[in-house]
């Protein structure tokens, strides 16, 4: 972590996964009657290719990726760390940063704050913050993936919500584990290149008032705790098979399983209220999606080969950044057409 970057904020405002206290829990149920698990026992699965983005004789590949994918999937990175290897130019993600100017000691004196970050305002539980037959329904999958584990009743939805999802894939045989990263993070560092940040940020000024502020803020999170719920419920299957498809490299089958983020809706919770209005936190995601565009713009006007991870939402999407880029007159080519690797 760079010293001056508050991790809880980071967590809470913008990845929305924060790591999960330290305590027992019994262990859940076993999987329901007809309850699907995916088979783990995957091994070099190719992954869906590259898509080229070009400009006369230069590229941008974009490497699409979903969470989640098969626990324990080996994948082989081969192809694409070959073009990683070659590349002038890599282009990170945008995402959104909260920055503070504290050092070392200052992160040390800020620690005690960040205890019950994720807890609801004035000590309310779930029951009292949810409408009774969606927290009948969250009971019931909480039984069934997390079990009696009672600290997470004290949480905001938005977090019990992520608690129950990272719970539930992981029993249907889904991890959330960065695969891509990890496999590619090694040939990043042999090759010297400094990914092109495409990050937003906004620095705050008093981190401990804002932790404060935080701690005491309602926020409109319960159309994503819903959505979580319909995703634990429904759309686990679905979410399955868009991992055997990525990992296998079915790009058809990706686009037709295709899923609304439910990262976008829970962000727009932390960050489309008045507490990040407050903070000039509500118009950072649009700017990193248009810093983004900026510099794979003018990496395509300057490099060969430039290389790229993005969600596969941002690949497929109509409204996605690699949609942004055809509608800006360059050509796109699918990973199948997509032949011309450096």
């Amino acid at each position: 972590m760079r010293p001056n970057r508050i991790a809880v904020l980071v967590l809470a405002l913008s990845s929305l996964h924060p790591a999960h206290a330290q305590e027992a829990t019994p262990a859940p149920q076993a999987p329901a009657p007809g309850e699907r698990v995916l088979d783990t026992t995957v091994v070099r699965m190719p992954g869906p290719g590259m898509w080229a983005v070009r400009k006369g004789g230069n590229t941008l590949w974009v490497l699409g990726t979903v969470t989640p994918l098969p626990a324990g999937m080996a994948w082989n990175s081969g192809p694409v760390r070959k073009v990683l290897r070659q590349a002038d130019a890599v282009i990170a993600a945008p995402s959104v940063v909260v920055d503070a100017d504290i050092g070392f000691f200052g992160k040390l004196s800020l620690l005690p704050s960040l205890v019950g970050v994720r807890a609801n305002p004035d000590g309310r539980k779930l029951r009292d913050v949810l409408p009774p037959p969606l927290h009948q329904r969250w009971l019931q999958l909480k039984q069934r993936y997390i079990g009696r584990d009672g600290s997470v009743e004290k949480w905001r939805p938005i977090f019990a919500g992520m608690k129950l999802y990272e719970e539930a894939v992981e029993r249907h045989g889904l991890s959330t584990r960065d695969v891509v990263r990890a496999d590619l993070a090694p040939v990043l560092k042999e090759s010297g290149i400094k990914p092109v940040r495409t990050d937003a940020r906004v620095k705050v000024e008093k981190p401990k008032a804002v932790l404060k502020e935080f701690k005491t803020t309602r926020f409109d999170d319960l159309e994503c705790f819903e959505k979580t719920l319909d995703r634990v419920e429904f759309d686990l299957p679905a979410l399955a098979a868009r991992a055997q498809a990525w990992a296998v490299g079915d790009v058809e089958a990706l686009g037709r399983l295709r899923n609304p983020d439910l990262g976008a809706v829970c962000q727009r919770a932390m960050l489309g209220g008045q507490f990040a209005a407050r903070h000039g936190m509500d118009a950072l995601e649009a700017q990193a999606r248009e810093r983004w565009i900026a510099e794979a713009e003018a990496s395509l006007a300057r490099h060969r080969t430039t290389f790229a991870v993005l969600p596969m939402n941002d690949v497929l999407a109509p409204d996605g950044l690699v949609a942004a880029l055809a509608a800006r007159g360059y050509t796109v080519e699918p990973p199948a057409a997509a032949t011309r690797a450096p």
